[in-house]
């Protein structure tokens, strides 16, 4: 019984563990797509501020 225990406890703890691998994936996957758009903007934003100083 006690053997049956420590075996439900030990999937569980592996499964959670797993759970927080794919939480920290998907924060490095948004952190990338807000730091590409953040550039995307920056560089609109500099585009429109070097066509305005030429003319």
């Amino acid at each position: 019984m006690e053997q049956r225990r420590s075996t439900e406890n030990s999937t569980t703890g592996s499964g959670s563990r797993s759970e927080q691998v794919r939480h920290e994936d998907r924060n490095v996957w948004v952190l990338t797509a807000y730091g590409i758009a953040g550039l995307a903007l920056l560089g609109v934003l500099v585009y429109f501020f070097s066509s305005y100083v030429t003319q």
